[in-house]
């Protein structure tokens, strides 16, 4: 898998729970990335390029090492974490992240932001969750407290959390690019340890006439619905061994049979932005052009 875990961090339960506490407190901040999810999702920008805490906005197309933002210092051990176990050299952006009945549609990130060797993702799970998943285009996978991953964010990927509890995650982006390793990221490079092994979800075989029963969504399909159906088919390969981005083919497929032009156009049109090209600054909308 291209996704990976490079290492383990212990975490002071105490010293987390009052951090969590603080990050639960925050406003939430507007979201420039709202378009990708649907339900609870929440980013709270602890560092980052402008050092301002209302910017979400990731400024991949012209890396700079970032700085503290003032939510940082709401979090004295969430910040004492990033200094002591990362190189913070290197760290261009640090978002504190909740997600809750929730899920994100399958996409690549850093499309508009340059090559995607440039960035190095990386995600810390402060909270345990059994119905919090992730996925690439080779698994899908559970991510454990304390766990550091490396999330290869220019593949497909996607994730969800169908319950109601809360999973706190940290998402940092490094700088990456020529002659970097992953081991780069930690402040000691010691505390690298690729040989921990990931907790893999088992799925069910796909099932052969899934395709034509999902074809029946044409009868219902509709400017009202295309993005409840868009985010439904992202979901399917995480319980069945269907590949992550057949969910787009699908879509295209149950808007064509559905006869409206405009339905398959914005299927097309999600496809390419979320999967394929966008510009920076774009936006989309599961509307009518």
């Amino acid at each position: 898998m291209a996704s990976r875990i490079l290492g383990r961090i212990p975490l002071d339960d105490d010293r987390l729970a009052a951090d969590l506490a603080a990050l639960a407190r925050m406003p939430a901040q507007m979201e420039p990335y709202e378009v990708f999810t649907t339900g609870r999702w929440v980013n709270h920008n602890l560092w980052n390029a402008s050092g301002e805490g209302e910017d979400g906005f990731f400024y991949g197309h012209r890396q700079t090492p970032g700085r503290p933002t003032p939510l940082l210092a709401q979090t004295p051990y969430l910040g004492e974490l990033l200094t002591t176990w990362f190189d913070t050299g290197l760290l261009t952006m640090v978002r504190a992240r909740n997600v809750i009945e929730w899920s994100i549609i399958p996409h690549r990130d850093f499309l508009e932001a340059g090559p995607a060797e440039d960035f190095f993702r990386v995600l810390i799970f402060l909270e345990d969750n059994e119905h919090a998943l992730n996925s690439d285009e080779d698994m899908v996978f559970h991510m454990r407290k304390g766990e550091v991953w490396f999330l290869d964010s220019a593949q497909i990927h996607a994730g969800m959390n169908i319950s109601s509890r809360s999973r706190w995650s940290l998402c940092l982006d490094f700088m990456a690019g020529r002659d970097f390793s992953p081991r780069d990221i930690f402040a000691r490079p010691e505390d690298y340890d690729p040989t921990i092994r990931p907790a893999l979800v088992e799925r069910a075989p796909s099932s052969p006439d899934l395709p034509e029963r999902l074809l029946a969504l044409s009868a219902v399909v509709s400017r009202d619905n295309i993005k409840d159906i868009a985010f439904m088919l992202g979901k399917v390969h995480f319980t069945e061994e269907v590949p992550i981005d057949v969910s787009w083919e699908w879509l295209i497929e149950i808007t064509k049979a559905s006869g409206d032009p405009e339905l398959l156009g914005i299927a097309q049109r999600a496809q390419r932005f979320f999967v394929h090209t966008r510009e920076v600054g774009e936006e989309f909308a599961f509307v009518p052009a």
